[in-house]
């Protein structure tokens, strides 16, 4: 029987909003930074034991211990099978699935493999480009633009030239109609095929698992007469009313700062990020879409609209408001501009502000406009028939909130200022969707019972430092060199519990694939016990500086902890000459050489040799590990 790939399914999942399909069954409330608590709908709920976690994908009852994947809670209370759930989750999303046939066709899995391959190749070839052009790299400086930054955000450059990327596609055994199929290509008027980026500063557009899916292009030479801006195509990979630049690399920061920065242009993101400011999406190459929306209300529910000052950008602002108040996103208006009140965008204000933009531009969003005052301002309200026609596009609005008592609010705030009902009488709405409520006293056939975590088993220091770990992207890196492949490999742990063995490094060898930690796909990777751990951690976060400081202390005292075991471990075995010497170089390294090593260091995260000293320390370890 066909069925759908595993890439498929795994992109659905990551498109489809976990509490946006819960909640067409069960009234939901935010709890927390992304997460949201409702009546399980599985036993006889009488108080919200229900917690529903979008980053994960995943809900948790912890009442009657259902719990499971989007696919997982259709399966449950639609009665419906595996195959049957993936496609219920995909009409609720718009997801367009592949049509199953008999023999199931490769076409499509060869098209999106060959456009991912191409789009690999591309982006690293336009990187490399780069420092050739004295012309890209002198623009590159303009704009203040460090090395670290563009290669993060994998910033490159197109030459002037019909089929440079051509050529070098095809000496790695592309066609050129591959190319066009992928959207790096174009077919000329007279036949050929052209490279489609040529003299253009090249942005590589990232999904949200950080795969380069697409390109905007740039152009340097204004004397051209080509547009200012190219972006590729929908492809079998790309969507652009699906994908917001820069979320891939803000998505994480977005839930710590509470808020979300909606900017215009590539550079206004990137000199934000770059400046400090990380929480930050550009709607480049697209209007905001309303999947757009549906895409950020995952991550908050407040956000900061930082268009130009320009028609096109207050008509942006207002299409904006329209789009991500439905999804429960409450917008504010920021305007920004230089001392004599010329408008700028968010780049000419990092680039103007120097070493205090980050500080500046956070007290500029202190200052942000809220929604409805900004719309009441800039409309006509001066007459009755302009009033009527302001309250009546203000409900036009309302009407769609999901959120009844938000909905309610807004309501009494319009009638309040404007005098009129606090009702929709005269406002048409959309067909509504159609709900699926049950009366919550329905169990499913059978829950299973599942193994529990020992949590009196695993110390509460080492639960801290994986989640600090995995809740800190700028530990990924340090800790993949620590818990490296040959650590893992010689049997040493640093661990009482085995369960973190496996959580910790299951999630290094996600970032060691994907150069993220993407908590969905790490919950699916993980077996039972570490994921119920998983899904236990916090909503803590931590500056970086704290971060680094904790992580050394921490790892500080896991090797001492572990030396001590190892001494404990020959307690139990006859006393011999060489197992007393042991012991005694055990102690003494655990309590004399680490210790000391910590006492040394007032501020361990300042020093930059202690790091190393772990890392010997760990080869030391090993060591005592094979003269057990």
């Amino acid at each position: 029987m066909a069925f759908y790939s595993d890439e498929t399914i795994q992109e659905l999942k990551q498109q489809a909003n976990i509490a946006d399909i819960i909640q067409q069954f069960v009234p939901l409330k935010r709890s927390g930074a992304g997460r949201f608590v409702g009546r399980c709908p599985f036993h006889n709920d009488h108080s919200p034991s229900m917690n529903v976690n979008p980053q994960m994908g995943i809900y948790k009852c912890f009442a009657c211990g259902a719990g499971g994947d989007v696919f997982k809670f259709i399966m449950e209370h639609e009665k419906l099978d595996f195959k049957a759930a993936v496609e219920w989750v995909a009409n609720a999303t718009n997801f367009v699935l592949p049509v199953l046939g008999k023999p199931e066709s490769p076409e499509v899995t060869e098209e999106r493999t060959l456009v991912r391959e191409l789009n690999d190749l591309a982006a690293d070839w336009f990187v490399e480009q780069l420092p050739k052009s004295e012309k890209a790299l002198g623009y590159i400086a303009s704009r203040h633009l460090t090395e670290d930054t563009r290669h993060f955000f994998k910033v490159g450059y197109a030459p002037d030239g019909r089929e440079g990327f051509l050529s070098y596609a095809a000496k790695h055994g592309f066609s050129p109609r591959q190319l066009v199929e992928a959207g790096l290509a174009i077919e000329r008027e007279n036949g050929g095929i052209a490279d489609k980026f040529r003299d253009r500063l090249m942005f590589a557009i990232e999904n949200l698992s950080g795969k380069v899916v697409a390109f905007g292009g740039r152009i340097l030479d204004k004397e051209k007469k080509a547009p200012k801006y190219l972006n590729s195509p929908d492809t079998a990979l790309y969507k652009k009313g699906e994908i917001l630049y820069g979320l891939s690399k803000s998505k994480s920061e977005i839930p710590k700062a509470g808020s979300v920065i909606l900017v215009e242009g590539y550079f206004d993101l990137i000199s934000l990020y770059q400046a400090g400011v990380k929480n930050v999406v550009a709607v480049s190459g697209t209007a905001l879409t309303e999947k757009h929306a549906e895409i950020l209300s995952r991550y908050t529910k407040s956000a900061y609209l930082v268009f130009d000052g320009d028609e096109a950008g207050r008509k942006a602002t207002n299409r904006t408001i329209e789009i991500v108040l439905p999804q429960g996103i409450i917008p504010k208006i920021v305007a920004l501009s230089r001392p004599n009140g010329e408008k700028i965008d968010p780049d000419n204000f990092v680039n103007e502000h120097g070493a205090s933009a980050a500080d500046d531009f956070r007290s500029e969003l202190s200052h942000a406009e809220d929604w409805f005052d900004y719309l009441a301002r800039i409309t006509p309200t001066e007459t009755v028939e302009d009033r009527a026609a302001f309250v009546t596009h203000i409900k036009s609005i309302l009407i769609h909130i999901r959120d009844r008592e938000l909905q309610n609010q807004y309501l009494r705030l319009v009638a309040e200022r404007f005098g009129s009902e606090a009702n929709f009488a005269g406002i048409q709405p959309e067909k509504e969707k159609r709900k699926f409520y049950d009366d919550g006293n329905s169990l499913p056939a059978e829950i299973p019972a599942e193994e529990q975590v020992p949590w009196q088993a695993i110390p509460k220091m080492e639960l801290r430092f994986v989640s600090l770990i995995i809740a800190s992207p700028s530990l990924w890196e340090p800790a993949s060199v620590f818990f490296d492949l040959d650590f893992a490999s010689s049997g040493v742990s640093l661990f009482a519990s085995e369960l973190l063995d496996e959580l910790l490094g299951t999630a290094l060898a996600e970032y060691t694939e994907n150069k993220e930690i993407n908590l969905m796909r790490l919950h699916d990777a993980l077996s039972p016990l570490p994921a119920q751990i998983l899904e236990s951690f916090g909503e803590e976060t931590w500056e970086p500086a704290a971060a680094q400081k904790e992580f050394l202390e921490s790892l500080a005292e896991l090797e001492i902890r572990t030396a001590e075991r190892f001494r404990d471990s020959l307690k139990s075995r006859p006393m011999t000459a060489e197992l007393v010497q042991l012991r005694l170089a055990l102690h003494a390294f655990a309590s004399k050489t680490i210790r000391a090593r910590v006492r040394e260091s007032e501020d361990v995260s300042q020093d930059a040799t202690f790091f190393k000293d772990l890392l010997d320390y760990r080869e030391k370890l090993i060591e005592f590990s094979g003269k057990l």
